[in-house]
């Protein structure tokens, strides 16, 4: 079942993105200060974030929100799932959540920035299969060695 967020998944949610081994304390600190937000501040339009939840286990979650200074254009800003269950289909099924509540706001654009480090091919080959697109790449935006990688989707209204 996808839900928004509450406040008893905050810590199940930090201990997804330590699992993963995939995200450096920086990424994480974000992570949690986007959650942060969204469960202290409800009047706040930056995030909404879902959760995968079944018989009250979080499988994983999504976060997204309409890009500043546009109209109809949104980012997928974090997405993570418990590394025990990853290549089953919730990460897929977040995402065509989120695809689905952005064509109910009218939006036609999902932008996903991700890191160009090795280690995270098996993210980009996941938005791959989830039909975006390599939309362009910044060298050495992050740090020499990590570029920008954008993804977009273009949706069907």
């Amino acid at each position: 079942m996808i839900r928004n967020l509450k406040k008893d998944d905050r810590e199940k949610i930090l201990k997804i993105l330590k699992d993963t081994n995939n995200f450096n304390d920086g990424e994480i600190e974000i992570a949690m200060e986007l959650i942060d937000v969204y469960l202290t501040k409800p009047e706040q339009k930056d995030y909404e974030i879902f959760v995968d939840e079944e018989n009250e286990i979080v499988k994983g979650y999504i976060c997204m929100g309409p890009r500043p200074l546009t109209d109809g254009t949104y980012d997928l800003y974090w997405i993570a799932v418990n590394p025990e269950i990853q290549s089953m289909g919730v990460g897929s099924g977040l995402v065509r959540y989120i695809e689905e509540q952005i064509k109910e706001k009218d939006g036609r654009i999902i932008l996903i920035e991700t890191s160009g480090k090795e280690s995270y091919e098996k993210e980009r080959r996941f938005y791959e299969k989830n039909g975006y697109n390599l939309h362009y790449t910044i060298k050495d935006f992050y740090r020499r060695g990590d570029d920008l990688v954008v993804y977009s989707k273009y949706l069907n209204n």
